[in-house]
């Protein structure tokens, strides 16, 4: 009988708390990833917050906690991770109630680009572990991996050609506030310029004449089409990266800059598009919208989305950035170069030295930059 009672009363038990855990396993139960900053560079690392949180009495003796990202985000710790055509990431807790976990994972992030975790797939059991409980929870981490700057060397020979160019073709314009003088009146001038207190004082008319202020402003023009049989990943990042290595420095110097390219934003899915970018301020702006260039997705023909687009104040300083040199691109150029001059630069990542060939028409215009300087 004691045999009986015991077995009923462990039956109940165990009934009991399936029918408990079935029904508030995952009250309370919140999990946060974040990671501790919003943009690093191509090359660093990062960490990243795991904090699971029980805030109610029932204990959870098992919880695992699954969610995936991108394979181009590398754990340190790979021993709960598993990596195919994305990495998979499984993490067994045991929370007790009122019980806060953190862990901080180290990652190391290779490659530019916009990552985010989207969701977290939380398993649970009961105390028997009789049956798998699931449930799932919101993430919105998201990180920005900005393209990698490169070093003064591997600039050094686009700088020294476009640093010579714009200033040479540098043109003035009247300063508004700064004012260098007063001169005699004369028939072109205007009214507003008339200086009346000075006019009444000699009793002839007097203008006031403005000082002037050095205007610099350059347009780069991004392509990204691939049209090689081998595609050229590396290439097209270091594209990326070189228009990158210039915005920062031209916004340092305070240029005015213009960015265009036939890529899409992997989120919005419109033409990357930013113009009239002014001091260091802007740099975070250009760093995460380069980060989330979509340069895996078809991309359209550079002449027919930017074509009219380029010869739109094409009075400014003009820069190319392409690795891929088809027919079609280099005769858009040449067809600028034709209607509005020799005022624009070319510049084209390869590989290595045998890549520097000769362009028709292009030749002083073209800066080739590889790691191979021989």
């Amino acid at each position: 009988m004691l045999i009986i009672f015991a077995a009923l009363l462990g039956g109940g038990i165990f009934l009991a708390q399936r029918i408990l855990y079935a029904r508030w396993w995952n009250r309370g139960v919140n999990v946060t990833l974040q990671f501790e900053k919003e943009m690093v560079r191509a090359g660093e690392s990062v960490k990243l917050s795991e904090i699971v949180e029980n805030y109610k009495r029932l204990p959870l003796s098992s919880l695992k906690v699954k969610f995936q990202c991108s394979r181009y985000l590398v754990f340190t710790d790979c021993q709960n991770g598993m990596v195919t055509d994305k990495y998979y990431r499984n993490d067994l807790f045991t929370v007790m109630p009122y019980q806060r976990i953190t862990r901080t994972h180290q990652i190391t992030c290779p490659r530019r680009g916009y990552y985010g975790i989207e969701g977290i797939d939380l398993v649970g059991a009961d105390l028997f572990f009789s049956e798998e409980l699931t449930a799932e929870r919101e993430s919105g981490a998201f990180l920005y991996v900005a393209p990698k700057i490169l070093s003064r060397q591997e600039i050094a020979p686009a700088f020294r050609k476009i640093n010579g160019e714009i200033t040479a073709k540098r043109y003035e314009l009247e300063d508004p506030f700064t004012l260098r003088g007063i001169r005699d009146y004369e028939p072109y001038d205007e009214l507003k310029r008339i200086n009346w207190k000075a006019s009444a004082k000699t009793d002839e008319l007097k203008v006031n004449e403005r000082d002037y202020t050095t205007v610099n402003s350059v347009r780069i023009f991004m392509n990204l089409e691939d049209t090689g049989i081998l595609k050229s990943q590396e290439l097209v990042e270091m594209s990326i990266c070189v228009c990158a290595s210039l915005v920062q420095e031209f916004l340092r110097q305070g240029i005015l800059v213009s960015i265009f390219t036939n890529g899409t934003d992997c989120i919005t899915r419109e033409r990357l598009s930013m113009e009239g970018m002014n001091g260091p301020a802007c740099l975070d702006t250009v760093y995460k919208a380069l980060a989330r260039l979509d340069v895996e997705s078809p991309m359209p023909a550079f002449g027919d989305c930017l074509g009219r687009k380029l010869f739109e104040e094409a009075s400014l300083y003009t820069i190319f950035i392409s690795h891929d040199r088809h027919e079609d691109y280099m005769e858009l150029i040449r067809s600028y170069q034709k209607r509005q001059g020799d005022g624009f630069a070319i510049i084209c990542p390869v590989e290595d030295a045998s890549e520097k060939r000769p362009v028709k028409g292009l030749e002083e215009k073209i800066i080739y930059l590889c790691e191979d300087r021989g």
